[in-house]
């Protein structure tokens, strides 16, 4: 995206948020440009060490494959497990 398209995108971008009233939302959104816009604000995955982004690709792959456990049942292997 070069310059005059980003500048063009600002301007729609900050029209239809003068349009808006809902507070919620606008807080929200302040919220979310304040978090994403400050430099002390990391995204977590780049704090995970090489073996834990493995291991949540991992995860993630078992999900995607249908691979899971519904929380019911972990509920109630937790149950059993401390009744031993």
């Amino acid at each position: 995206m070069n310059r005059d398209e980003i500048k063009k995108l600002k301007f729609t971008i900050y029209k239809k948020v003068d349009e808006l009233n809902n507070e919620t939302f606008l807080q929200m959104l302040e919220e979310a440009v304040t978090a994403y816009s400050s430099a002390s604000q990391k995204d977590i995955l780049d704090e995970l060490t090489g073996d834990q982004q493995q291991r949540l690709q991992k995860s993630i792959q078992q999900a995607d494959n249908g691979n899971t456990i519904s929380n019911n049942e972990v509920k109630q292997k937790a149950k059993e497990w401390l009744a031993r």
